[in-house]
């Protein structure tokens, strides 16, 4: 018995998983074409000859994050179900929506399809390890399905590495097209994220009220302390600025649609779901607030540089 934050059969269920594991999936595998259409080879080996921020990224993802999810779990004596909740959702680190989150804000979106290419694969072997972990710590799998691991790298693969290859094709045979296509596309990617935010809470709106008190402290003491803690370790190793924000969307924004895919589809506990569905509006309000933030820092250091470079007046 995993709990009954939701009745069982509740529709709203059935249609918060089609809404999170159908639509947006759509949306963020064509996100993901226009950030390849953006990219060049070129790009990727830039990041890759810079291990420092690659190094520094996937540590934080891939470790300093279930870390913070266990502690903060325990600290805050959050519901055993809650708990669980959150450590499956900090397991699924950045993904499709913390890439159009980086695109959208013109941050470096090179170094945040490479940290989400390398932590997909890597993610295949530790979400199902966390997923167990997180069972094991607070409530009985027992008659639990078992993850198959299979599907879930076919669906991190077709939604990050397959979409950003065809987007790099086009660019490559259309590479005039492509820089006309790129901002339009930028400015459609704002929008479609606000869109996601407003529909995604509406839809979610009866459980997220119904377990604002149980799980609200847990997922707002997450998400800030992850982006606090993406935010300085780029700051500590002196990357630049756009890097910094790429980290901080990185470590800050988790895979919703993977968390939830995991619970609703594999699990089979809306129960589980919870957690994620109450963090995705936490992290839709901090998200968009650094968005904002990112694009009024880089586009001031752009007309700083591009005064300096045209020198002084007369």
């Amino acid at each position: 018995m995993l709990g009954a934050l939701i009745p069982s059969g509740d529709p709203r269920m059935g249609f918060i998983e089609t809404f999170y594991t159908e639509f947006v999936p759509i949306f963020l595998f064509t996100v993901m074409v226009a950030m390849g259409l953006s990219l060049r080879p070129a790009d990727l080996g830039i990041v890759l000859r810079r291990p420092k921020a690659i190094v520094s990224g996937l540590a934080a993802q891939l470790m300093m994050l279930p870390a913070l999810g266990i502690g903060l779990g325990i600290l805050l004596q959050s519901p055993a179900v809650i708990a669980a909740g959150a450590i499956i959702l900090v397991a699924c680190p950045g993904g499709i929506t913390s890439n159009a989150y980086t695109f959208a804000s013109r941050a470096d979106t090179a170094l945040s399809i490479g940290l989400t290419t390398i932590a997909s694969v890597i993610t295949v072997f530790t979400i199902p390890f966390f997923t167990l972990l997180a069972l094991d710590m607070h409530l009985d799998r027992s008659g639990v399905p078992a993850v198959p691991i299979g599907n879930m790298m076919w669906t991190l693969a077709k939604f990050t590495i397959i979409p950003v290859a065809l987007g790099m094709t086009l660019r490559a045979w259309r590479p005039e097209w492509a820089d006309r296509a790129i901002e339009p596309l930028r400015a459609a990617t704002i929008v479609a994220l606000m869109i996601v935010l407003v529909f995604g809470s509406v839809t979610a709106w009866p459980t997220i009220v119904a377990n604002i008190w149980t799980a609200g402290l847990l997922m707002t003491a997450i998400n800030l302390c992850a982006m606090t803690l993406g935010y300085g370790l780029g700051k500590l190793l002196g990357l630049p600025f756009a890097q910094v924000a790429a980290i901080t969307f990185e470590v800050g924004v988790q895979n919703l649609s993977l968390a939830l895919f995991v619970c609703l589809t594999f699990l089979e506990s809306p129960d589980l779901a919870v957690a994620s569905l109450v963090y995705a509006l936490v992290m839709k309000v901090t998200a968009f607030s650094f968005v904002w933030l990112v694009r009024s820092r880089l586009a001031e250091s752009e007309l700083l540089q591009t005064q300096a470079e045209a020198g002084p007046p007369g």
